[in-house]
């Protein structure tokens, strides 16, 4: 996955912002005067660690380093303790700056470039915080943070940030080139829309209609119209709803709204909830539900010699000596699990790797088989000590077979014929990696667990589908299912075919659409005969839900499924896991 670098909105503590609207009269007149904006100096104060004195403007921090931003902290041979740290500095608002920030009810202090999470004091008073729950892909992120003028003085005022950081390799704190903002807030920075759905994880089932309530909550010291607008597409952004109702809410106070939608088809469907003011979006929130997954009608349509395909290949794979090859890998073991790289041969006499935790104790011990998301970076196997060994293997071309960069489309590799496509011997690298388990002194050839997210959600579906040793299957957020919806539904990997015409004058997709069905996660679903278990991320714009259940549904065996509402691609719910981990252990019939 690839992620921008976004500045998140952290909203400040609602406290306090009360105690700044009982200044105002609630029948003000909205001030629509211009913004002002002041920058403060690039100077703070640092000083590691943490005390929570140091946010209280009585505190003197005369001792303390003096540091700008034109450089980070290293850069003043100055480090954090434990990554943690605190900035302080006094700014002095201009009696006209501070004016206008109490008519408007508040200032937005911005402060580009921050690595790590933060929390921001305002003379004392909490007036934000940044967490790591907040961070995706990396942790450099600016701040725009809400302080209300009650907490604001004529003349000097104290700021003082506390941040951790304990990860990033420029050890945390205001970057190179940080600036420190503030600027008289709006009418839109006091108003924080948010929206309520009826059904906890956020898909329905009937007889149940989709219901949403959107609030706005008002901290103006005025009273605030406008419009909610609810829009609704399918997942393929086709439109199928939109209602419009007035909003009113005065000032300190909270407006609420109900939309239901009665007896949709099933399916996942895109919401988009807009704040309207004089004709303009003031704001808006965007996210999905679904209704009845189990429903979702999409057929096999796996081709007449399909079976015959798979045979044939399990067949070939069959006479080509594995060779296993196993080298220890004492930078990642422990007391627990000797670590070894292991080196196979599978289809096409093609050389593929994997990681192998192996227990140190005696025993028969099962299996977990691990399989990656397309284009993951190779990475170790578990080695905290819960029973079970694992393999981790590379499938033919990713991760530890990576050759170059340039050979990373791997899912238009061979798109001229099912034999020799990519997936027809990554398919086959999938069998050969339980024929290694099943080769192990120390594995119990009848416990094999097969999980994996995304690509290797995918290939759990495969594993379970092609091989009968496999005793239980929980993938997440399965990839390569249900070509023809899938991509209409998402851009990539449509584009990676797109690309891929181009530069191939003779491209033809009702060809690659025939083709695919032969590796379509949701043909071969109705060979599972083993438990299977799979979690989705509602909001996935990678692996749409829409995808996964296209798969799920052909399954026959028992099988049941969980959803994690505001998660995407990435299912970041501990207790998910745990759910995992336990739908193993009794499929497997292992005592906790």
């Amino acid at each position: 996955m690839i992620y921008k670098k976004l500045e998140w909105i952290a909203m400040s503590s609602l406290l306090g912002i009360a105690a700044a609207l009982a200044l105002f009269s609630c029948d003000r007149a909205e001030d629509t005067s211009p913004a002002i904006t002041e920058t403060a100096s690039n100077v703070w104060k640092f000083h590691a660690g943490t005390d929570s004195l140091w946010k209280s403007a009585a505190y003197s921090d005369t001792a303390w380093q003096e540091v700008a931003t034109d450089k980070p902290l290293f850069g003043y041979s100055l480090k954090t303790e434990k990554g943690l740290g605190w900035y302080r500095k006094t700014i002095t608002l201009s009696d006209d700056f501070y004016s206008a920030a109490v008519s408007k009810g508040g200032v937005i202090l911005r402060i580009d470039s921050l690595a790590g999470a933060d929390t921001l004091y305002v003379n004392g008073h909490l007036s934000g915080y940044f967490s790591f729950a907040k961070i995706v892909g990396n942790n450099f992120f600016g701040r725009r943070y809400f302080v209300p003028s009650a907490y604001l003085h004529k003349g000097d005022n104290l700021i003082a940030l506390q941040f951790y950081d304990g990860f990033s390799p420029v050890g945390g704190g205001l970057l190179k080139g940080a600036q420190l903002t503030l600027s008289t807030a709006e009418t839109a920075d006091k108003l924080e829309i948010d929206v309520a759905v009826a059904d906890s994880d956020y898909i329905f089932m009937a007889p149940h209609p989709l219901r949403i309530t959107p609030s706005l909550a008002n901290s103006n010291p005025w009273a605030v119209a406008g419009e909610w607008v609810v829009t609704i597409t399918t997942d393929d952004y086709r439109p199928v709803k939109s209602d419009t109702v007035p909003v009113k809410v005065k000032a300190g106070k909270t407006a609420y709204a109900t939309f239901e939608w009665k007896d949709p088809a099933p399916g996942f469907y895109r919401y988009t909830v807009q704040l309207l003011r004089n004709g303009k979006v003031e704001m808006e929130k965007k996210f999905n539900l679904g209704f009845e997954p189990e429903k979702i009608s999409s057929p096999i349509d796996a081709r007449d010699d399909f079976k015959a395909f798979w045979d044939n290949n399990l067949k070939e794979l069959a006479k080509v000596k594995p060779e296993y090859k196993l080298t220890p890998k004492p930078e990642f073991s422990n007391a627990d699990y000797t670590v070894y790289l292991v080196e196979m041969r599978s289809l096409g006499n093609k050389i593929v790797r994997g990681y192998y935790s192996k227990p140190t104790r005696e025993g028969k011990f099962p299996v977990i088989v691990e399989y990656m998301g397309y284009g993951s970076s190779a990475y170790p196997p578990n080695t905290r000590w819960d029973g079970f060994a694992y393999y981790v293997p590379s499938i033919r071309g990713q991760a530890l077979n990576r050759l170059t960069k340039e050979d990373d489309f791997w899912i238009t590799i061979g798109l001229k014929d099912k034999e020799g496509y990519y997936y027809q011997g990554a398919f086959c690298d999938v069998v050969r990696a339980i024929d290694f388990v099943c080769s192990r002194p120390e594995v119990d050839a009848e416990k094999i667990a097969v999980r994996g997210g995304s690509q290797g959600g995918a290939l759990s579906f495969v594993a379970a589908a092609l091989d009968r040793r496999v005793k239980v299957a929980t993938p997440n957020v399965p990839f390569l299912s249900d070509y023809r919806d899938y991509f209409k539904i998402v851009s990539w990997p449509r584009s990676d075919f797109d690309s891929y015409a181009k530069a191939h004058p003779d491209f033809d997709w009702e060809h690659v659409y025939s083709l695919l069905t032969y590796f379509d996660i949701k043909n071969l679903a109705q060979w599972i005969t083993c438990p299977l278990w799979m979690a989705i991320g509602v909001q996935d714009e990678t692996c749409p839900p829409h995808i996964n259940f296209a798969a799920y549904n052909q399954v026959k065996s028992e099988k049941q499924w969980v959803a994690s509402p505001k998660a995407g691609h990435n299912i970041p719910d501990a207790a998910i896991w745990k759910q995992e981990k336990a739908f193993i252990k009794e499929k497997l019939k292992l005592k906790n």
